[in-house]
């Protein structure tokens, strides 16, 4: 059985050696329960194995660093939920415009932009300081986040990063690797949403068929694993 840390890291090389230990230690193997479904599992394993506490909240997960799990079948990882201005009921506008009926009958929106899509080309303004999801081909609803506030979004969590590589097997976990990312690229961090390495995912539907009520599962700034390089200037391989 798994013994997870009382306590979380207390400093930088205790959170580092907690890591490499698990690196080095091989396979584990997951505990039954609620906590452990789905394929955020291994995520939320990695961070009780580690000590850490922060789960889901939008801040650093241990010490002012991040924790991102991944695997080879991981495409894009979440950097950060931030949801759009725009007119009021944005996004309601924006499923009952764009959004298309799911198998219960409910209005469903779920899109990712890289740079474009079939539907948006995302365009910087500099003159407003505004990042916005234009439609491509008709007049619509285009919801749009000031470079302000996507920069402090995006400071307040990424500052520092540990971007963890494992491979899951049903209810077994291995850490292949992990690496340290620090010096955020704040002030390019609009130009690689414009260029396509961060995507801006929507997931969005209604509560009910012809219901005005959503189920919102949040706004995504994302990016492939791959491409976490671009963000920053300093990284350490464990």
């Amino acid at each position: 059985m798994t013994e997870f840390p009382k306590e979380p890291p207390r400093n930088r090389d205790q959170l580092f050696n907690r890591i490499r230990a698990a690196i080095d230690h091989g396979p584990y193997h997951m505990p039954e329960g609620s906590r452990y479904q789905g394929s955020g599992a291994p995520g939320m394993f990695l961070e009780d194995l580690l000590g850490l506490k922060a789960g889901s909240m939008d801040i650093p997960d241990a010490l002012g660093w991040e924790m991102k799990w991944f695997s080879d079948r991981t495409s894009l990882i979440t950097l950060f939920h931030k949801e759009a201005n725009g007119p009021t009921n944005a996004m309601r506008k924006m499923v009952r415009e764009y959004g298309w009926l799911d198998g219960r009958g409910r209005l469903s929106f779920r899109h990712t932009v890289r740079g474009e899509s079939q539907l948006f080309r995302v365009k910087a303004d500099d003159s407003t300081r505004r990042l916005t999801v234009s439609p491509r081909k008709r007049k619509g609803t285009a919801p749009y986040w000031s470079y302000d506030e996507l920069i402090a979004a995006a400071g307040s969590k990424l500052r520092r990063l540990i971007l963890v590589k494992g491979e899951r097997k049903v209810r077994t976990v291995r850490l292949l690797y992990a690496e340290a990312y620090e010096t955020f690229h704040l002030a390019d961090f609009v130009q690689e949403v414009l260029r396509g390495a961060i995507a801006i995912d929507f997931d969005c539907r209604e509560a009910k068929p012809g219901s005005v009520g959503l189920r919102n599962h949040g706004t995504k700034f994302r990016v492939s694993p791959l491409a976490i390089c671009r963000l920053y200037l300093k990284k350490e391989r464990m």
